[in-house]
């Protein structure tokens, strides 16, 4: 447990002892700060009555393991994990009394949430004659439930004006500012998680696509927090920077001027998942993305670095990474896999025409990432990485393909000595290398914290790499689980490796890109969107 006085700028890690395998899951403060419970997963409650500095373990609850509580004036409310009912301590702040039971449900009616402020509880009522019931005198005397506000949740805020009461369903969300009356107030968006009063007053609200935002007054509501979107791809154009997440694309004109990024296209919980991006060697306002899209993949560009999307192909099917010919930006190359009468098809398909039409190739396997041979006069050659089942190589742009090494092969990168010359490199378990264009290849040396690695980006900038490791999980027997560690850096073209992530606030990253015009490098996270470092 930590407290802050300073609105978190620091914290103080506070001395709580617990049983070896107890957690805090909640805790509630009186409102004169000096007197706090927490409760704990099992549903003990620890008590301090000096702000923090000690505590102990209490029971308040007559021996009930407890669900849910919450302070109420100088009485602390709770609900017990094994009754859909609500008690009150009265006094707990004091000399705590013995619990006892708040009457305000009917036969046949069961008590779905609560919440309680100031002197005010509000209780969500399912069964016959439910809705929303409220006491305004710590629950000592209920009115009857309002059938027009069955279901959903309750946040009760307290006030000087009056205690205001927020109720929110699937579709709209209504608000008591204190006199008695319910009215509708909008939302920022459709995808709002929940609400919570801000301490000088008004609304915070939890989107969990677009972000946080603020309202004193219900029509005007400010941005107050970026959305942490895991990102699965990044791109860097002349004119932008893009991250590709489960959730849709951002994007972010360069040079960046602020964390604040705009979403092309909009967002959405679910089926907008961003899988992989190339940005044309000879346009750089040329991109191609793969996208998941509810039950259907897509191939798509933009002419304009990300601000406007063309459908290129849409497939029923599962779709990897995409490749666009360095020399021929109406030829792209995008690997895929689907089920055929119960039989897996893996391979790439290939356009000649801008994405007009593609012609499949049954590889017998998928591809996590696609990169040209810059020792390839024609464009052609294209290394293919195919996790478990290794690296590949295609010298007709995917028509045939060439096995090289079965060494786990999740990422491919060539290298660039500065002198015309490459190294080859590929991340599974670990970075490995060749210089004999995969012929052999040779582990190279990683100096981490330890534990399985899993390699999943590669990146460069004046002769020095960086690699991204990502928490992974995949079924098999026993599970592949590794966690992250961040990025690694090079400065010897691949043979030894050292950690770089400096102050990352996560290390399972899954993408990275270099802006040379800029020299940033930056790291999509999967739990904590874009950061960059300079290079």
């Amino acid at each position: 447990m930590f407290r802050t006085d300073d609105k978190g700028a620091s914290w103080e890690r506070l001395d709580v002892e617990l049983p070896e395998i107890e957690y805090f899951q909640s805790i509630s403060a009186h409102r004169k700060g000096q007197v706090l419970v927490a409760l704990t997963g099992s549903g003990d409650t620890f008590v301090s009555r000096d702000g923090g500095d000690t505590w102990q373990g209490e029971d308040l609850t007559d021996g009930r393991p407890v669900f849910k509580l919450a302070f109420l004036g100088d009485d602390l409310l709770f609900q017990p994990q094994e009754e859909g009912l609500l008690y009150a301590v009265r006094d707990a702040s004091g000399e705590p009394q013995p619990p006892v039971l708040l009457e305000f449900l009917e036969a046949g009616q069961q008590l779905f949430s609560w919440d309680a402020a100031g002197h005010t509880v509000g209780a969500i009522v399912l069964g016959t004659g439910g809705g929303l019931a409220v006491s305004r005198d710590a629950g000592d005397t209920w009115g009857a439930p309002l059938p027009e506000l069955y279901g959903g949740t309750v946040v009760v805020s307290a006030s000087d004006a009056g205690d205001q009461i927020l109720h929110q369903s699937s579709a709209i969300t209504q608000l008591d500012s204190g006199n008695g009356t319910f009215r509708r107030v909008r939302r920022p968006g459709d995808t709002v998680a929940g609400f919570c009063p801000l301490p000088e007053g008004g609304w915070l609200a939890a989107d969990r696509v677009h972000g946080l935002y603020s309202t004193t007054n219900w029509k005007r509501f400010n941005r107050v927090g970026v959305p942490a979107a895991p990102v699965t791809a990044l791109a860097v154009s002349e004119e932008a920077v893009l991250a590709g997440t489960e959730t849709g694309l951002f994007r972010t004109s360069l040079p960046v001027a602020g964390p604040d990024w705009e979403s092309p296209g909009g967002l959405f919980i679910s089926g907008n998942h961003v899988v992989d991006m190339d940005v044309c060697a000879q346009g750089p306002s040329l991109v191609w993305r793969t996208r998941r899209v509810n039950l259907q993949c897509t191939a798509e560009r933009s002419s304009d670095a990300g601000m406007t999307w063309q459908q290129g192909g849409a497939w029923p099917d599962a779709i990897f990474a995409v490749h666009i010919h360095p020399q021929d930006p109406d030829r792209v190359m995008h690997s895929f896999g689907y089920l055929n009468n119960g039989v897996e098809v893996l391979g790439v398909r290939t356009t000649t025409d801008g994405g007009a039409s593609w012609v499949e190739h049954d590889h017998g396997r998928f591809y996590l990432d696609l990169v040209a041979d810059p020792s390839d006069a024609d464009g052609n050659g294209v290394w293919m990485a195919s996790y478990t089942n290794g690296l590949y190589y295609s010298g007709d742009f995917g028509a045939s393909w060439e096995a090289k090494t079965t060494e786990e092969a999740n990422a491919v990168f060539l290298t660039n000595d500065g002198t015309g010359g490459s190294r080859l490199l590929i991340g599974g378990e670990t970075i490995r290398y060749s210089d004999d264009d995969g012929t052999t290849f040779h582990a190279a040396r990683i100096e981490h914290a330890g534990g399985p690695l899993r390699v999943v980006a590669f990146a460069q900038h004046d002769g020095v790499l960086f690699a991204a490791t990502a928490s992974i999980w995949y079924p098999a027997d026993p599970p592949v689980i590794t966690a992250g560690q961040g990025v690694l850096r090079s400065r010897d073209n691949g043979t030894t490796w050292h950690d770089a992530s400096g102050d990352l606030p996560f290390l399972d990253v899954r993408a990275l890109a270099v802006d040379p015009g800029q020299r940033h490098l930056y790291a999509g996270l999967h739990g904590g969107s874009v950061h960059r470092l300079t290079l």
